[in-house]
């Protein structure tokens, strides 16, 4: 095969302050072996010197180098900004902190050009840290759909996609910022055949800096679950545990907030309405309404508040739908209030009156001068298997973690 009947390969790199780690990623594309390469940079603007070290490849590798350096949405942006601008038939999609083994394009355009069925092709991958010394191998297996339900067993610096393809799906979601590797192998698996091959090809950098640890749980997580979703109808308990375990900090109310986000448990009980203030406090007669899907019946409603004045506890007084009912309370000054309730729908009214009251008066805030009692920082309605997680949750770990593996069963759409 000479030069001239070689596909271009496109490496599409999006980037943004990685002046520290950018010239490795660049020099690593320098030092392949496959003469049809061109490398596209798609810089956010960067401040911290990655601009000058973009000119000065730009100067010494001219057509086979070209970069713009702009305002972006984010790296899903840049990345199809980058696809905009690719002439190649394959396309490499490498970061700015991540580096490619020797041969590795040459390897991928060998798979792709025996195997003309294949949409793209991702090979075995390292984590390397801020100093290139290797942390683990990336956990690797031959490409299995259903297998992605579980864990994203791709690497993706390892992945090079047919350019068609990546048109074909509508490129990257641009609404994504953490998992959009995840969310396109999906995209492109639901309609066209990924291979696979046991070469190393590229290393994914871990560092204090990078996405991949600075927003796992805040912004990663909530893209996996909404990912899952999307393409499987359900989550797999693999994913819960690992955020669960590791994340535990969080606390219950966090990880329920996203689990209803995303109907998790499905479409549970919610809270439609309520005269706490926007600030979270609550007047002395607190009244919440909720809606209920017949499907999913309430079980408890929690309220989790606290009081800034620690004389004697607050007592509670709880009517719902007009009828005073038994409720539980634990903690002091921090304090949970449970009430359970039995109820299919399709709404439900709560009333809670409390024991003491006091002016509050904030002059710069627009609320001004109110009566108040506590802070009522969740009203959560809970649904029988979101109670279930609850209670778990607060018994630890290896409790929650065993109910999970015995309760929950999710069933997958593949």
């Amino acid at each position: 095969m000479n030069n001239h009947s070689m596909p271009l390969v496109s490496i599409i790199t999006p980037s943004y302050n990685q002046a520290a780690f950018i010239q490795q990623t660049i020099d690593s594309v320098c030092r392949q072996d496959y003469p049809a390469i061109e490398h596209i940079v798609v810089d956010g603007g960067s401040t911290d010197g990655t601009q000058t070290i973009l000119k000065q490849y730009s100067q010494q590798l001219g057509d086979r180098f070209r970069y713009i350096s702009e305002p972006d949405r984010g790296q899903s942006h840049a990345i199809n900004k980058g696809l905009q601008m690719a002439k190649g038939e394959i396309i490499g999609w490498l970061n700015s902190d991540d580096t490619y083994f020797p041969q590795a394009v040459t390897k991928a355009v060998n798979s792709l050009t025996s195997h003309p069925d294949w949409a793209m092709v991702y090979g075995k991958g390292l984590h390397i840290n801020e100093k290139n010394k290797i942390m683990y191998k990336y956990p690797w297996v031959p490409f299995d759909r259903k297998k992605m339900f579980y864990h994203c067993i791709i690497c993706q610096p390892t992945a090079f996609i047919r350019k068609h393809v990546l048109e074909d799906v509508g490129g990257v979601d641009e609404d994504l910022h953490f998992c959009m590797d995840y969310d396109l192998w999906l995209r492109i698996s639901a309609r066209f055949t990924i291979g696979w091959m046991e070469d190393y090809l590229a290393s994914s950098r871990l560092h204090d800096a990078c996405k991949s640890v600075t927003s796992l749980i805040d912004i990663g997580f909530p893209e996996i679950m909404k990912t899952s979703m999307k393409h499987f109808g359900t989550v797999a308990n693999e994913w819960l545990l690992h955020f669960l375990k590791d994340y535990r900090e969080k606390g219950v109310f966090w990880f329920l907030d996203l689990f209803k986000t995303y109907h998790l448990f499905g479409k549970t009980p919610k809270l439609a309405s309520s005269n706490r203030f926007a600030d979270q406090w609550a007047p002395p007669y607190l009244r919440i309404h909720l809606e209920i899907d017949p499907e999913y019946p309430l079980h408890t409603l929690v309220v989790h508040g606290s009081q800034t004045i620690p004389t004697l506890p607050l007592q509670f007084h709880v009517l719902v739908d007009g009828n005073l009912v038994p409720i539980r309370t634990s903690g002091g000054n921090d304090f949970t209030l449970e009430i359970p309730i039995d109820s299919p729908g399709p709404g439900c009214s709560v009333e809670i009156l409390s024991s003491r009251q006091f002016v509050k008066e904030d002059p710069r805030s627009e609320l001004g001068k109110r009566t108040v009692s506590f802070v009522a920082e969740q009203i959560m309605p809970l649904s029988d298997e979101e109670y279930a997680f609850y209670h778990h949750f607060l018994k630890g770990n290896s409790t929650l973690q065993q109910w999970m593996k015995e309760k929950r069963k999710p069933s997958p759409i593949f």
